[in-house]
């Protein structure tokens, strides 16, 4: 898996390069890692935010990506730098959706972030902010807070006809001699992940984590539930959220775990307050 996360990170830092390069309203402001693995963006959408008891509009957002170590077959990680009043957003996460294929280009998915900024999708049936789904479903009448359309196509500039002729791998966008999957996705010798039961090619593209033809699974390593890191030590909170080392703050009366993910900011055991650094 080494050689597809190489090769799908730099596929990627290219393709969010274009798109701020492109796109009016996304600023590429730091990235973290060589090929990157965290990006910070900076993205300028009319959405709201939360001041006190008042909801207020606010036009500029720093959003950060994290590609966790089983990425591309484990989903990105979204999560707003800046306050956001917005019912799929919470302080810990941007819930991009239920479903995550490894042929979602990363780019395409910094634009469904501008589009749930603005209003112009969200789901108030699942809701990270309670609060948020029963505003939006009480002021439908005056969404989407941007009106402007924030996804572009940005196939406008296409490359040249003859490197169109020659297919692109699924995962990484690379050209060449590629092996075909179930459904018709081709993949590069660097991204034909195979079963280690039957060898048969087990698709990024369609998502797969067990061999359609002998149903055997692929091993997946727990993760951090905040930063997505695979490996080593987990610690688990009470809601059974896992903390990698990084991630697991104590309280410092009785080094109880206080969870990000549960969004603690003192410790539910001895009630001593122990603020959580934004």
């Amino acid at each position: 898996m080494d050689n597809v996360r190489l090769r799908r990170l730099k596929a990627d830092h290219d393709a969010l390069r274009r798109l701020a390069h492109l796109h009016p309203r996304i600023e590429i402001e730091g990235v973290f890692g060589n090929p990157p693995e965290r990006y910070r963006l900076r993205l300028q959408v009319k959405s709201l935010r939360e001041r006190g008891e008042v909801i207020e509009a606010a036009t500029e957002h720093r959003l950060e990506v994290t590609l966790p170590r089983g990425y591309p077959r484990d989903a990105p990680l979204f999560r707003m730098l800046t306050p956001v009043f917005h019912p799929n957003i919470a302080p810990h996460a941007v819930c991009i959706g239920d479903d995550w294929s490894a042929g979602e280009s990363l780019d395409h998915l910094v634009q469904r972030v501008g589009e749930i900024l603005a209003f112009q999708s969200y789901n108030t049936k699942s809701p990270l902010n309670g609060r948020a789904a029963q505003w939006v479903d009480e002021h439908r009448d005056q969404l989407p807070i941007d009106a402007e359309e924030f996804f572009r196509d940005l196939s406008a500039a296409p490359p040249p006809a003859a490197e169109l002729a020659v297919p692109a791998c699924a995962n990484c966008g690379v050209r060449g001699e590629l092996a075909p999957c179930r459904a018709g996705h081709r993949v590069c010798g660097d991204c034909a992940v195979h079963c280690p039961s039957c060898a048969g090619l087990l698709c990024l593209a369609c998502g797969d984590r067990t061999c359609p033809a002998c149903s055997v699974a692929t091993p997946a390593a727990e993760a951090c539930s905040n930063c997505g890191a695979r490996g080593g030590a987990l610690a688990r909170c009470r809601a059974g959220h896992l903390a990698c080392s990084d991630c697991a703050i104590r309280c410092p009366t009785c080094s109880g775990l206080l969870c990000l993910s549960c969004g603690d900011r003192s410790c539910r055991s001895c009630a001593a307050g122990a603020p959580i650094s934004p």
